[in-house]
């Protein structure tokens, strides 16, 4: 095929350097020219961006003076990389591109962008005020293009998205061109289905390109705390003399400030710090540094599992597992883009940065459990919750758009709305909102008004977002020549906070000299003994996908086993040597297993985090025993007898359950700051269907069967 003859007037400025094009845009260049709708799956690294804007580049010069594209990214971070990836390669061609997201608006001006960048929170203030630089730009668009639409995909910001898309096809009033960008979709229909919204069907187009992965694990621990940092400085060393730049991840803030701290002492290369509530400028500083670093590490959380160009990068190291499969691929992913070979340091920690021990053992079977669902192509399938929280967020920001609101507009206005979004709830909705004083009802035309409440919300911008969280309290640097945002810590944890105390913020000891309402200020200080900053997040959950691949591991063959890509140090061969002795004979006859182990009553489920939580409250329910679970275990500090624990839990016992324990719940579940406004009925139901009661009531059912047989 002749691609310059496809893309004439942008192949130059997408291509010109290419010696030929990746299988990734031979795939999708003809579909997007075609004007279909596309889910495009494709390792990442295999040049999607390029496969998507330059054919819709090419379309758009044909609609000179007008915006033809609106590119929606999960993130502000990664929003600012692709500008810098694109907006060159664009002008070359006479296109303009925008960004819009919370730090940053380029849209208005004299000439029209082609293209818009933005996040879906931007895209609701652009479709809700519809300001002047937004008006006519939004009318004229004709396609939309969704980065990493797995992030999305069965959450509160998916759903809100799928609203905004539906939006957006209401004020154009014509289809929209769809298409999702993913490395990692585990249900592709799934979710086609749910980028299609009320146009087209989506094409859904899949690019092979697995490299060789070899993850080498080892036990990184000490006999003491206090010689931990340098035993952790000593495990990056030996990364560090076979490899130039280390992209080292961790789960928490917290530990990426603590892996930060204990590294700038010991290492003779610069260590980075990456996470979200860095400020904006921080962020952007250390993505330069390290992708212009001859030899770096740079600490971060997931923030860097997407897209951002940071470099090439020699080696990813892993401080603890991911939660989940789709994470652990996005992580490596970011190594060795340039090779056919994946290479993952995976460390099982000893000790929490806090100084309590750590579960080593529950870190080595989770990476290996992860390394054959990678091997295997197991990812775990999400489910499309009852997000009401969403719907009254929905219904706020189309009252800011005209004025108004009433159950059918947003039926009308959403032609493909979630199937619960029914005119009897969203009538509920308003009237809570009502009893909130936030809205007013005109009962003779059977409308909804705003009140000052309301425009008191709307100022404090919680119509935009359905991000969980809390508020929070700037940390702001002294002792340069003007105060420095560094970073944004829990509000709840700075009130706390007091002048003189020495706390760990954005991977350093810092000396708090003032607290103000919105602010903390601080200077750098050296110091041995500072506090970890506490963030207060909730629990990442583990799916029962990887749970059960513990299990499969524990259960599979030598020679199966041997298969996989995995190098192991003597701790870690040994130690899944035990457990694989230990468990794997029973395991293969039993669905679940219980025994006595280190003291503590042991019962095995390998049912996933969530499942696990609401097993731990039955048991205390039902015996008065308190006990602790995680993905694939429960430990008590006494046996129990299951049979009678598993009896006669149905969903309606369930949900009498978590009403009993309605706050710990509401802490896991990181809901938005709006969840709280909606009527108690719609709340339980919400949380409800986020736990998936129903699903959680079968399997303690079938468990009863079986421990009664």
């Amino acid at each position: 095929m002749n691609w310059r003859k496809l893309l004439p007037r942008v192949y130059n400025a997408f291509f010109g350097t290419f010696r030929e094009l990746l299988p990734t845009q031979k795939t999708a260049i003809p579909v997007i020219l075609e004007g279909k709708n596309l889910l495009l799956i494709a390792p990442t690294g295999s040049g999607k961006t390029e496969a998507v804007v330059a054919p819709l580049a090419e379309k758009a010069l044909d609609f000179q003076g007008q915006t033809y594209a609106v590119y929606i990214s999960p993130t502000r971070a990664l929003a600012n990389d692709l500008e810098v990836r694109l907006k060159e390669r664009l002008e070359r061609c006479g296109l303009r591109l925008a960004i819009r997201h919370g730090e940053r608006n380029t849209v208005g001006g004299k000439h029209p962008p082609a293209f818009i960048l933005t996040t879906p929170e931007s895209l609701e203030v652009m479709l809700s005020v519809l300001p002047e630089y937004a008006k006519e730009r939004l009318r004229e668009v004709q396609a939309v293009v969704v980065d990493e639409v797995h992030q999305f995909f069965g959450t509160r910001r998916g759903l809100q998205l799928s609203c905004l898309l539906e939006r957006l096809k209401h004020y154009t009033k014509r289809p929209l061109q769809r298409i999702g960008l993913s490395a990692t979709v585990a249900n592709p229909d799934a979710v086609a289905h749910f980028l299609q919204g009320s146009d087209a069907p989506v094409r859904i187009a899949t690019v092979s390109g697995k490299r060789e992965l070899r993850v080498y694990l080892s036990l990184v621990g000490s006999k003491q705390f206090e010689d931990f940092g340098g035993v952790v400085s000593l495990w990056l060393k030996e990364i560090l003399s076979e490899h130039r730049k280390v992209l080292l991840f961790a789960n928490t803030r917290a530990t990426c400030d603590w892996l930060c701290w204990q590294l700038s002492k010991q290492l003779n290369v610069p260590v980075l710090l990456h996470y979200s509530s860095l400020h904006r400028d921080y962020r952007e500083w250390v993505e330069r540094e390290f992708r212009q670093a001859k030899r770096a590490v740079c600490v971060a959380t997931s923030t860097l599992e997407l897209g951002i160009d940071i470099g090439d990068v020699d080696a990813i190291a892993m401080w603890g597992a991911p939660h989940t499969v789709s994470s652990f691929l996005q992580r490596l992913g970011r190594g060795n883009r340039r090779t056919d070979t994946s290479i993952v340091y995976a460390a099982c920690p000893k000790w929490h940065p806090s100084g309590s021990l750590a579960d080593p053992d529950d870190d080595l079977l989770r990476f290996v459990a992860l390394t054959y669902c990678a091997t295997n192509d197991e990812l775990e399938v999400k489910e499309e919750p009852h997000f009401y929280s969403v719907l009254l967020q929905q219904l706020l920001a189309l009252c800011c758009r005209y004025h108004l609101v009433a159950p059918d507009s947003f039926l009308k206005t959403v032609e493909k709305h979630p199937h619960f979004a029914d005119e009897r709830t969203l009538e509920e909705i308003l009237e809570a909102l009502t009893d909130r004083g936030v809205l007013e009802r005109d009962e003779r035309r059977g409308l909804w008004l705003p009140t000052d409440k309301f425009h008191h919300w709307q100022a404090l911008g919680l119509f935009w977002g359905n991000i969980g969280g809390q508020e929070s309290t700037i940390v702001v640097g002294e002792g340069k020549e003007q105060p420095i945002p560094l970073a944004e810590i829990p509000r709840q944890y700075a009130l706390g906070l007091r002048p003189g105390k020495i706390v760990v913020l954005a991977g350093k000891p810092r000396l708090i000299t003032k607290v103000e309402d919105q602010c903390v200020w601080v200077v750098d200080l050296q110091h041995e003994d500072a506090e970890l900053a506490k963030y207060l997040a909730p629990p990442e959950p583990t799916p029962p996908t990887v749970a059960q691949a513990i299990r499969t591991v524990l259960t599979m063959s030598n020679e199966a086993l041997s298969e996989l890509p995995l190098f192991y140090d003597e701790w870690t061969y040994q130690q899944l040597a035990w457990w694989r002795y230990h468990l794997g004979e029973r395991l293969k006859g039993a669905e679940i297993l219980t025994e006595w182990l280190s003291g503590r009553w042991t019962l095995y489920t390998f049912a996933g985090s969530v499942f696990n939580w609401l097993l731990s409250d039955i048991v205390r329910t039902v015996t008065g025993i308190s006990a602790d679970a995680d993905a694939w275990r429960i430990f008590c500090s006494q046996s129990f007898p299951l049979g009678k624990v598993l009896k006669g839990w149905d969903v309606r016992a369930l949900e009498v359950l978590v009403q009993q324990q309605w706050r710990d719940y509401l802490q896991r579940l990181a809901l938005p700051p709006l969840f709280r406004h909606l009527p108690e009925r719609l709340q339980q139901s919400e949380v409800y269907s986020v736990l998936a009661l129903a699903s959680v009531a079968e399997n303690l059912q079938r468990l009863s069967v079986l421990e009664n047989e």
